[in-house]
């Protein structure tokens, strides 16, 4: 009876995170954009902290419980219920404490660099949520559905505002800024952590009811429009390597790779939406004219993407119809389309080697410096140099939780300072850009270990039931979305919180369905 009222209550409080973080936060502000990271990130730290005060005794309650109930048996209970993503997530924990214990900069580390709060709380909040949801969590469909129905709001007024359509009046006249989510890095990232779940839903065909496929179509259909519009590339350098994925994960089903280039025929409407509009609306009204988006919101590459896409549908549909369907071909196409794109970044990564060293060109995307990349080029170089200026116990643990910008301006060598003020001069660097090189010199080696080790575990147990669970294999491709958006951007309140709560829904159903199977 104890154990059902105590799981019962950490049930309860696994929904609030769900509510609080899919739902609320992503609205949350309380002075548009003024300083929205900040009250997003003191939301989700004061969230947590009042939920820890509950779960913690509960939890620590029920471990008590458990262990005299089972007593000779709890070790064989551990080792059948925790996973390998369980246990790399634990020695993540581990490994913050003892970072934050051997930091110089402790103060700093608790929450994290003022403004930003990535610090050693926040981390641990993350993975209460990760375990809260996945082992305490009595998984529903209902938490993806509001999560996603929030989104599509967001995603909405981020398309809206790039045409200066403000109806909730959080300032877009500042281009950097969209939605309720404020920097476009920020809204990319959070993008990136949570609108892959839909279009995964809508390729692994996760409806039962025409309505259903109607509303995963318009949540998609929106969801390209504001990636194709919002103005970060990270986000388009993201839907290339997902849709390759996808392509790949297609190959050996008729079905999958019809609904991919139902995918593929979305993103050109929403090209051609985009295109459409602005030709429509007045010549200054879209707010944010650059990168490669542009590229492809053009007439032609509309119409190219559509009709191509189009034809390759429909085509698709004639073949299984008439049960001639090309298994063969579509076995062999994505691996060479894999392969072709492999060749294009390893020919590409050559090329900037070579013109950096021999200076073959003058064009900035084939050089790499300070400026490569909106200036990734100058924070990738400033985390490496924060890393290799450390000494053994940092290069194995780091400087402390969200600590590299106290590194560099308190302990940083002189050339480490002359590279961060020649690049950003009064502006404070808090992060790499990268999260692998922003987690490396925060936690070290160990750190780095843990934290990719628990996210590709789980990525792979959650894409490998692509077959058996939508909902799952979902949760793994968002989380892969999410990682490949990170090589060229950092953890924020927003968009971590996030992923982290996909990630624990991911494992909360495998967790049921093994019980069900188990029973």
């Amino acid at each position: 009876m104890p154990r059902r009222i105590i799981k019962q209550l950490l049930d309860y409080a696994a929904c609030m995170c769900i509510i609080l973080i899919l739902v609320i936060m992503p609205f949350y502000n309380r002075e548009g954009y003024s300083h929205i990271g900040t009250d997003k990130s003191f939301f989700f730290n004061s969230a947590c902290y009042y939920i820890g005060w509950v779960v913690a005794p509960v939890t620590a309650l029920l471990l008590i419980i458990t262990v005299f109930s089972l007593k000779k048996d709890f070790l064989k209970y551990l080792r059948r219920t925790l996973s390998v993503t369980d246990l790399l997530a634990a020695g993540y924990g581990l490994v913050l404490t003892l970072s934050l214990f051997f930091s110089d900069f402790r103060t700093d580390a608790l929450w994290g660099s003022a403004g930003w709060y990535m610090g050693y709380w926040p981390q641990m909040f993350f993975l209460m949520i990760y375990f809260l949801i996945s082992r305490f969590w009595n998984p529903g469909k209902w938490a993806v559905h509001l999560g996603l129905l929030a989104s599509f709001l967001v995603f909405l007024l981020g398309f809206l505002n790039r045409f200066n359509i403000d109806p909730l009046n959080m300032g877009t006249g500042l281009s950097g800024f969209i939605s309720t989510i404020g920097n476009i890095n920020w809204y990319c990232g959070y993008f990136t952590s949570i609108f892959f779940v839909g279009a995964s839903l809508l390729w692994l065909g996760a409806w039962r009811k025409k309505y259903q496929f109607f509303l995963l179509v318009l949540y998609v259909l929106t969801g390209f429009a504001t990636l194709v519009s919002q103005g970060s590339d990270s986000g388009i350098f993201t839907l290339v390597i997902l849709m390759t994925t996808m392509f790949l994960l297609s190959a050996r089903d008729g079905d999958r790779m019809r609904r991919f280039w139902l995918l593929m025929t979305l993103l050109g409407c929403s090209c051609m939406i985009t295109c459409l509009v602005r030709r429509l609306q007045p010549a200054d009204s879209y707010v944010f004219d650059t990168g490669f988006a542009k590229y492809i919101t053009t007439p032609a590459a509309c119409v190219l993407i559509t009709v191509l896409s189009a034809s390759v549908l429909a085509l698709i549909a004639v073949s299984q119809k008439s049960k001639r369907y090309p298994s063969g071909l579509f076995r062999i196409l994505p691996y060479c389309t894999a392969a072709a794109l492999a060749g294009c970044l390893l020919l590409y990564a050559a090329a900037v080697v070579l013109n950096t060293r021999y200076h073959f060109s003058d064009n900035p995307f084939l050089t790499f410096n300070m400026k490569w990349g909106s200036g990734r080029g100058a924070t990738w170089i400033a985390g490496i140099g924060c890393f290799r200026e450390q000494n053994i116990l940092h290069i194995l643990f780091g400087t402390g939780p969200d600590t590299m910008s106290a590194y560099i301006y308190t302990k940083g060598s002189p050339e480490l300072l002359e590279i961060v003020n020649t690049a950003f001069g009064s502006a404070v660097l808090t992060n790499a850009h990268n999260e692998w090189i922003t987690v490396l010199v925060n936690t070290g080696i160990l750190g780095l270990t843990a934290f990719f080790g628990m996210f590709y575990t789980g990525m792979y147990r959650f894409i490998r039931r692509i077959g058996r669970d939508p909902y799952v294999c979902s949760c793994g491709i968002c989380l892969l979305a999410n990682q490949v958006n990170n090589i060229f951007s950092f953890q924020q309140a927003m968009n971590t919180s996030t992923v982290f709560v996909i990630f624990g829904i991911g494992a909360a159903f495998i967790r049921a369905s093994s019980d069900k199977s188990g029973a």
